[in-house]
């Protein structure tokens, strides 16, 4: 029983801690509807992520682009790099 109380506690408290950090919890953007239709994707080196497009594309619907440019700094999507000609 002491074991059991033990871990639950352990639990209890690494949920109290990690629940509160934003570097755990999954990005906002991923909460809007249609953000894929919004967003193109880059590759960095060795990996592939996300970037947010100067302009609004066609099949993005206004409503997810207004949210998407209202997310907070640590939020945000990172911008599309400029692509040199």
């Amino acid at each position: 029983m002491f074991k059991y109380s033990l871990f639950l506690s352990f639990a209890l408290l690494f949920v109290a801690v990690v629940g509160e950090n934003s570097a755990v919890a999954p990005p906002k953007y991923l909460e809007i509807k249609n953000f894929k239709q919004c967003l193109t994707t880059q590759k960095f080196d060795t990996w592939e992520g996300w970037c947010m497009p100067a302009l609004k594309p066609e099949t993005c619907p206004a409503e997810s682009w207004e949210q998407l440019n209202a997310l907070d700094e640590n939020d945000k999507v990172p911008p599309c790099p400029m692509v040199k000609n």
